[in-house]
């Protein structure tokens, strides 16, 4: 098991060492909004005292540099961690997730891996050749008997009086299609408060 990456982060603009933390290959990194909500946010985290996350990439190192795979705008890319840690922690703050059961670790890693290039799936539906964030995770993270960790669950575009947001009816107007309310689907939030998975630290 490796011990990768001791976690530094800023306070009002003066360098303050966090407790150490050691991400380990194949942990979960959760983005976090700490000042405002995202439609994702509004739409999948309706429990006032949940965390309002809005996306998931994988922590993982390559020629011993550590790395977020991670499915956005770009497609299903690598990004260096310092990037993905400024990025995320200018909109709010990052939560590290780990697998209990720590088993299909590498074989999830390498099946992450295997999808990188795809195109990034703004519609949200499973089943194609694009990937989301949270997909990414869902088909990739097994248990070591090859068991998929993560089930599929009832997508929800709505609000917490379950009306369909504005955002999310514009969205997919804009391709002529209904709001997908209720498809199968996957979203960071449900992930990182799935129970195979530990919160160890956000910050």
């Amino acid at each position: 098991m490796k011990r990768l990456l001791t976690i530094i982060f800023l306070t009002l603009g003066l360098a303050c060492p966090a407790p150490a933390i050691d991400v380990m290959e194949g942990d979960l990194l959760f983005a976090c909004s700490k000042t405002h909500a995202t439609a994702i946010t509004a739409a999948t985290v309706h429990d006032a005292t949940a965390l309002p996350i809005y996306h998931v990439a994988i922590a993982t190192w390559v020629s011993g540099k550590p790395y977020a795979l991670e499915a956005i705008d770009e497609g299903v890319v690598l990004t260096p961690f310092e990037t993905f840690e400024q990025r995320t922690m200018s909109k709010g703050s990052m939560i590290v997730g780990r697998l209990k059961d720590r088993s299909g670790i590498d074989q999830s890693v390498s099946n992450a891996i295997e999808h990188i290039g795809k195109p990034y799936d703004n519609l949200y539906m499973i089943d194609t050749q694009e990937i989301y964030c949270s997909e990414l995770v869902q088909l990739s993270y097994v248990n070591g008997k090859g068991e998929r960790l993560f089930p599929l669950i009832h997508m929800s575009f709505h609000d917490a009086s379950g009306r369909i947001l504005d955002y999310w009816r514009q969205h997919y107007a804009k391709h002529g299609m209904m709001v997908p309310e209720g498809a199968m689907g996957t979203n960071p939030a449900q992930i990182a408060s799935d129970p195979a998975v530990e919160i160890i630290t956000y910050y």
